[in-house]
This record gives C-alpha cells, sequence and structure tokens, in this order.
C-alpha cells in the first residue's frame, strides 16, 4: 500500500517532465513531490522527505516569482 504513493510521485514527475509551460511543471513537480513526501513519512524513508520538501520550497519560491501568480496592481482585477 505503501508502494502506490512512491509509484504515483514517479508517475506524476514523469508527467511534469512533459510540460512545455514551466509553470505547469512547477505546479505538477509540487504535487509529485507531495507524494514522495507522503511516502517518505510512511515507509520511512527520511532523505525522500526531506528532498521533497526542499524541492517544494524551491518550486513554490520560483512558482512566487512567477509574473502571473505575482499581484500587479497595474493590472485590473477580474471579478
Amino acid at each position: 500500500m505503501v508502494d502506490i504513493f512512491g509509484y504515483l510521485a514517479v508517475g506524476i514527475g514523469l508527467f511534469a517532465v512533459t510540460k512545455k509551460s514551466l509553470l505547469s511543471f512547477r505546479l505538477w513537480h509540487v504535487v509529485s513531490c507531495l507524494c514522495y513526501m507522503v511516502y517518505g513519512i510512511l515507509n520511512p524513508a527520511y532523505p525522500i522527505l526531506v528532498s521533497g520538501a526542499l524541492f517544494i520550497v524551491i518550486h513554490l519560491y520560483r512558482l512566487n516569482k512567477i509574473k502571473p501568480f505575482r499581484n500587479n496592481k497595474n493590472t485590473p482585477q477580474r471579478g
């Protein structure tokens, strides 16, 4: 049962690298890293848990720098 999270993480990670958009890649890889972290907790495999957490921090930092994610005051808000 635990291995399902590992295989799911690998599958989502492979899917992520097929994306042409950097935004899409980073979002899918965050999902993959979350699955790796669940696997690392349940296995327990702490190096996988730590690397998944570090990847998420890096991806969220870089996603924050991508223009569509910024709260730009010059762009009208859609509502």
